[in-house]
């Protein structure tokens, strides 16, 4: 069975029903996780993954076709934790200066992704697929719904356009700072952080 990226663009995991099913892919992901977090996403594989958990290879090729889907479905995991993150940190401040929820959410980011190096490796270090991408533009996109709220509902909050969507693009531009700081250094390091800020909050700042 093939792990070519090629092929991992059109397949897609899908979830076990049964009980047993779900504890023997649980298993899977915990060691897959470990594994990705060790050697990282390229020496990690299925037969590797399904020695090291104990889960027979060929029902984890029922529930992931290849490593790149298990990437994904990983992805789309820390990706929504990630939102979450943000949101909450938006919501905790919302009554503060715009520019500081900025820089609130940027950390709430920016701090998951240092405490989770498989989160860093697949979403700012990939995507390793379609279908991750797909996901990872999703989440920016909903991330970019909450803050156009929360910057509307800040102290000093305006009403951010449609088109282009400043928003979602805001989102995209730290997004872009966070990878490219990860790619330099391994980690979302004070002063790419502060770039990640001045960037966003520069491009912001145009639709007083």
């Amino acid at each position: 069975m093939s792990d070519s990226p090629v092929k991992a663009a059109a397949a897609r995991s899908r979830s076990p029903m049964q009980e047993r099913s779900q504890q023997r892919v649980a298993a899977a992901i915990e060691v897959a996780e470990r594994m990705i977090e060790a050697h990282g996403p390229e020496e990690t594989s299925i037969p590797e993954i399904a020695r090291e958990s104990g889960v027979p290879r060929a029902s984890l090729y029922q529930f992931f076709p290849t490593k790149y889907a298990l990437f994904a479905h990983l992805a789309e995991r820390h990706l929504a934790e990630v939102a979450a993150r943000v949101q909450a940190a938006g919501q905790k401040n919302v009554a503060r200066p715009w520019r500081e929820l900025v820089v609130r959410m940027i950390d709430a980011a920016a701090d998951y992704y240092d405490a989770t190096p498989v989160a860093s490796q697949l979403i700012l270090g990939g995507p390793m697929s379609r279908n991750a991408y797909l996901a990872q533009e999703v989440t920016i996109a909903n991330i970019g719904l909450a803050m156009r709220r929360l910057i509307a509902g800040a102290s000093d909050g305006m009403t951010l356009p449609n088109k282009p969507d400043a928003a979602t693009l805001s989102v995209e531009i730290a997004f872009t700072c966070m990878k490219y700081g990860y790619y330099r250094e391994g980690r979302l390091s004070k002063p790419t952080r502060r770039e990640a800020v001045r960037a966003t909050t520069a491009y912001l700042a145009t639709f007083l």
